[in-house]
């Protein structure tokens, strides 16, 4: 019992840390800038931008400046509320008109990026709450952190608990989330050539790289808790 103990309590570190590496990487835009270029997203825009068919014409004659632009609004906006989102747009340069980026669908689908994300952020307050209470019982019992091999065992269970997830299959389960966490009139799927959205951010692809920058910034922050938390309780 003591390792699930344990395991729980570093599972509750790995969760909290999500939020800090989010935190991060949302300055850098989530790495967009270089992931542009690694996952050939111009070349995905020059493919699937004039087969649009909302009518958002030229959007691959954009340049790569003024996506990354557009993406980083994107970034701002979903932490804040979701205030901005209608005002993106691209200039058409075959007629310099400024075109709205977005269709009302992917507005409405952003927007409940952006709810959602205010939602955790009480969860997140909660769960760092329960943390730190944990934290003063361990301190105030003279507990310390078991040693590395025990850590490991006790990551050995997150490990196998996500491997069993992902042996669903990713895409079933990121549809499958997206099922859950989204109401059942609003759409979220898009097809690149319904989509600029899609097509600027290359989804799923780029969200999977996300994802792993994610998870690869959130163990490391954890194992830094951990070194800390190690030295002070003792």
């Amino acid at each position: 019992m003591t390792r699930l103990y344990w395991g729980f309590f570093l599972i509750l570190t790995f969760v909290i840390s999500l939020p800090l590496s989010w935190w991060m990487l949302a300055r850098f835009d989530f790495g967009y800038p270089f992931l542009y270029d690694t996952l050939a997203i111009e070349q995905h825009i020059a493919n699937y931008a004039p087969k649009n068919k909302q009518g958002k014409k030229h959007f691959e004659l954009t340049s790569k400046e003024q996506r990354l632009g557009l993406f980083h609004g994107v970034v701002e906006a979903i932490q804040n509320h979701g205030t901005g989102l209608r005002q993106l747009a691209y200039t058409d340069k075959t007629s310099a008109k400024n075109i709205p980026l977005f269709t009302q669908a992917e507005i409405t689908h952003l927007q409940d990026v952006a709810n959602l994300l205010d939602l955790l952020k009480v969860l997140v307050l909660f769960l760092m709450a329960l943390w730190l209470v944990i934290v003063i019982i361990l301190w105030r019992l003279k507990k310390t952190l078991p040693g590395v091999k025990q850590l490991l065992l006790s990551a050995l269970i997150l490990l196998i608990l996500s491997a069993l997830v992902l042996s669903i299959g990713p895409e079933i389960v990121f549809n499958q989330l997206h099922r859950w966490v989204f109401p059942d009139n609003h759409q979220w799927f898009f097809y690149y050539e319904d989509s600029l959205m899609s097509t600027m951010m290359k989804a799923p692809d780029l969200f999977a790289y996300i994802a792993a920058l994610l998870a690869l910034l959130s163990m490391a922050i954890t194992s830094l808790l951990f070194v800390v938390l190690r030295r002070f309780l003792k």
